[in-house]
């Protein structure tokens, strides 16, 4: 029998069977968390990228009182010794407010804040490219300014490493998790469709149809339904992060939510989230291609 006169009348899969509604709704939630989850892992990798290079940019000379030098002069000494040391680029005082903003994000806005004896910071910048010797920088004030400490960042900056890096596994393990269940999901769905079916697939296989033929009846069937499903998860994804964002940007947002960090911040993430609907596609389409091969492999 010609297969190119069997190929347009054979309908392995109708639209009712095990891969109808039901599968379509189940892939397009698994489309959905996998969009969220990854656009908060896009949105960790930035931010912590952002984070570090800001720290590592950066130094901060912290004067505390001292009863062995007033305060302005505390002040002059610091700023003199560090905007001549070499490889620095700039020092600027901070003022109290710049430095009672610092604070608000923990402890709020209050009279709490105007009571706080809140240290004299001095914001140093570095200069790119070039070598600073901090620690050299951090004995000559500790030597010179009494009450004078210098804060390189360097802790901090391995607390957000580490930070992101659980963060970022924790999320790509989330994403291994949904692709496994996307995959045992249309495994399923393929074996359920060719029981259902079995006697057509039997009789195909019977008059010559090769297994190559009936599989990727199969598998253009899944890979379509791979697509509606994951574009469908996209769209629902993509309200509902323009959704958080207008809560978030709204008056009546929870106190601090502006300094919460939003999935998919960045315009170029969404190019990524575009590419989840083509993926979910090739999954749906080669997972059910090998299933069928295997089934009709053990058929006499």
């Amino acid at each position: 029998m010609n297969m190119r006169v069997l190929a347009p009348t054979t309908d392995l899969m109708p639209p009712d069977s095990a891969s109808g509604t039901t599968l379509h709704t189940i892939v397009a939630v698994m489309s959905f968390l996998a969009c969220l989850t990854l656009g908060a892992v896009l949105t960790l990798s930035r931010m912590a990228s952002e984070w570090t290079e800001g720290l590592s940019g950066s130094v901060t000379v912290q004067l505390l009182p001292s009863p062995q030098i007033g305060g302005e002069d505390q002040l002059a000494e610091a700023l003199r010794i560090t905007r001549v040391w070499p490889g620095i680029f700039a020092a600027r005082p901070l003022s109290r407010s710049e430095a009672m903003g610092l604070l608000k994000p923990w402890l709020g806005e209050g009279d709490v804040l105007a009571d706080l004896p809140v240290p004299q910071l001095v914001e140093v910048t570095l200069t790119p490219g070039k070598q600073v010797d901090l620690a050299g920088l951090g004995k000559a004030l500790k030597d010179q300014v009494p009450g004078a400490t210098l804060d390189d960042h360097q802790r901090w900056n391995r607390e957000l490493a580490s930070f992101a890096a659980s963060s970022e596994a924790v999320g790509w393990a989330v994403l291994l998790l949904i692709t496994l269940a996307t995959l045992a999901i249309v495994i399923f769905a393929t074996q359920a469709g060719l029981q259902a079916h079995r006697e057509i697939v039997e009789v195909v296989h019977m008059i010559g149809a090769r297994d190559v033929f009936i599989a990727s009846e199969f598998q253009r069937h899944f890979m379509w339904l791979g697509l509606r499903g994951g574009v469908i998860g996209l769209a629902l994804a993509i309200a509902t992060l323009f959704a958080s964002s207008l809560m978030w940007d709204s008056r009546d947002a929870p106190v601090g939510a502006q300094y919460l960090p939003q999935l998919v911040s960045a315009p170029w993430h969404y190019v990524w989230l575009l590419l989840v609907p083509a993926i979910t596609g090739l999954i749906a389409m080669f997972t059910a291609r090998i299933t069928v091969l295997r089934v009709l492999g053990r058929m006499p």
